[in-house]
This record gives structure tokens, sequence and C-alpha cells, in this order.
């Protein structure tokens, strides 16, 4: 896992999944692991939605891979 050797990471996903998502982290040692959560859903939209849905998640994917 790349955050255990020191490279920042992002998770990405919808809203749906924070639960199953920081659940996992946790169990795996990585309760700290940033979440970048979007609306759900991703599938069957079109693309200007996504592109807007990921438009969200911007700020929290930057904070996180940049942190030191």
């Amino acid at each position: 896992m790349l955050e255990q050797h020191g490279i920042p990471t992002v998770v990405m996903g919808t809203k749906e999944f924070e639960s199953l998502a920081t659940l996992e982290a946790r169990n795996r040692g990585l309760a700290e692991l940033p979440l970048a959560l979007i609306p759900h859903p991703l599938g069957g939209i079109h693309e200007e939605e996504v592109v807007k849905k990921a438009d969200l998640a911007i700020e929290t994917v930057v904070r996180a891979v940049t942190r030191s």
C-alpha cells in the first residue's frame, strides 16, 4: 500500500460507500487515509455530470497528495 510507504494517497469514491471505505482503511491500519467522496452514482451518467462530480473532489485530492 502506497500510503504505508510514505507516498501520499487518497481514495476516491462515492458517498454511498463512505462507511465501507472507512472500515477498510481502519482494518488495514490506515485510519487517517483521506477520502475524496462525491455524490452517488458514477455509472450511467453523462460525461458532463462526471466532470462536475470530479470537480467536487479536487480540493480534497490536492490537499491529500501535497501534504507532508
